[in-house]
């Protein structure tokens, strides 16, 4: 009986000892806090915002002009622009039309100078006057031009009274263009200078001025 009770005493010296001595528990929350402070961001999570970037401005320029020939605008700049920098652009501008009346070169017989005396003679026996000569060179080399003409209904007109002598004559129509010539300068000339080139260039010119554009879309002679 002795012993049973000194067994239970030591039992309860025991577990009082354990409950002092073990860990105590963690706050609810905790070990998840710990697991978050020390998990890997993996790069998907992390902000791909786009980040901005300061754009630079484009560059401007102004252009004086038109001018009609390179030789005109060389002469404007030197008494204007003596100390200045500056370049040439060039731009193409279509213009109106022109139509051509010639008759062809035979596929065989006359050629060259008989060919263009046998057209003349058909003509002033037809008591008409037009003018005609031989082209050299190019797609019409040896045919017989009778004309280039600005109006279609002049062309027409010699047209029919060629096609009335039996010639197989042909009318086509010639796209033009014309080169425009201007002077590009840096756009952060001081205004009262512009001004003054302004009115320099109207002087020259009624239609003449001046234009602001990106450097990079003003074309340049090749």
């Amino acid at each position: 009986m002795r012993t049973l009770l000194l067994a239970l005493l030591m039992l309860n010296v025991l577990y009082a000892l354990w409950s002092v001595l073990r860990p105590l528990p963690l706050p609810a929350g905790s070990a998840a806090q710990a697991r978050v402070g020390d998990s890997l961001v993996l790069l998907g999570e992390l902000d791909h915002s786009p980040v901005l970037l300061a754009e630079q401005a484009p560059e401007l320029c102004v252009a004086l002009g038109p001018f009609a020939s390179e030789a005109e605008l060389q002469a404007f700049a030197a008494v204007h622009l003596p100390d200045q920098t500056w370049r040439v652009a060039v731009d193409q501008q279509s213009i109106l039309p022109m139509y051509r009346v010639y008759v062809p070169p035979p596929d065989a017989g006359l050629q060259g100078s008989a060919w263009l005396a046998s057209v003349r003679e058909d003509i002033v026996s037809a008591n008409l006057d037009i003018d005609s000569y031989l082209v050299v060179g190019g797609d019409l080399d040896d045919a017989v031009s009778l004309g280039l003409f600005a109006e279609q209904r002049n062309a027409r007109n010699v047209y029919d009274q060629i096609e009335g002598l039996g010639m197989a004559v042909r009318m086509q129509t010639e796209s033009r263009a014309q080169n425009l010539y201007s002077i590009v300068m840096a756009g952060d000339e001081g205004s009262d200078f512009i001004q003054e080139i302004v009115a320099a260039l109207q002087a020259t010119s009624a239609n003449a001025s001046i234009t602001e554009k990106l450097c990079e879309m003003i074309a340049l002679p090749d």
